[in-house]
């Protein structure tokens, strides 16, 4: 099976399909960037897809309903079906895709949506498993390449579980290089405000659990490059090199400490 622009395409139609525009479009597909990824029958697809679901969810900038409260809900329905859910989880996945379309700020959530959909159509003799049966009794190898460090999301926003769990990173304001342009307290509003002077009110803080990938997107999306995390867990290993680090060291020059 492939995935494209956030889009399944079944094993039958990938074998006959031409890797090209006009060739994908006739199936449905999209060439996009032009990276493919087949995986294997060896992996739950299903698994997969929450994986997908989850990292979906996380991506939002929870700027409106459709994203913040929809694309948890769907990561949700997706896990429920692979515990065992029923027919009932299978209909509450498709009832939170219908109702995200064409209804958020951006097309985050069509997209979503557009991946849930095909869940549902390329994996039919999965799902039956899923839905009827006991599972398809394949583990989720984790083969598609969506986190950093290779690492699974930390939960889906909104569902409780490990990411309401004690902070494991601070977040620093590089006043040198700090011109405050705001984006961290849209971005991360769970940490950030702005004050009077339209600069953040704190210089460092700890970040929730549930916002680390939103505290992860603030350094990235920061036009000064003022953002750092600093990762505080007991079994912290080696930082990812696309996760910026700032060192005690560094952090006490940088802070004026």
């Amino acid at each position: 099976m492939c995935i494209r622009d956030s889009k399944w395409i079944d094993a039958a139609t990938v074998n006959e399909a031409i890797v090209s525009r006009n060739s994908l479009d006739a199936v449905g597909g999209s060439l996009g960037a032009g990276a493919i990824l087949p995986i294997s029958q060896d992996t739950c697809p299903l698994g997969e897809s929450l994986m997908v679901a989850k990292w979906l969810a996380e991506e939002s900038a929870g700027q409106c309903g459709p994203c913040y409260l929809g694309l948890p809900a769907a990561a949700r329905g997706l896990e429920d079906i692979l515990n065992g859910g029923g027919p009932a989880a299978l209909e509450a996945v498709k009832q939170v895709a219908k109702n995200v379309k064409r209804r958020g700020a951006c097309s985050h959530p069509d997209g979503s949506a557009m991946f849930l959909e095909s869940t549902i159509k390329a994996f039919t003799d999965d799902l039956a498993a899923h839905v009827l049966g006991n599972g398809c009794g394949r583990p989720v190898a984790g083969v598609l390449p969506l986190f950093e460090g290779g690492r699974a999301p930390t939960g889906i926003p909104g569902g409780g579980g490990e990411e309401n769990g004690p902070s494991r990173q601070k977040i620093y304001v590089d006043w040198t290089l700090c011109r405050g342009h705001g984006l961290c307290a849209d971005i991360l509003p769970e940490v950030f405000q702005l004050g009077a002077d339209g600069f953040p009110t704190v210089a460092q803080a700890q970040v929730p659990r549930f916002a680390e990938a939103k505290a992860l997107r603030a350094v990235r999306r920061c036009p000064a490059l003022a953002l750092r995390i600093e990762d505080e867990s007991p079994q912290a290993k080696a930082p990812s090199r696309n996760l910026p680090v700032l060192s005690q060291g560094r952090g006490r020059r940088a802070l004026g400490r």
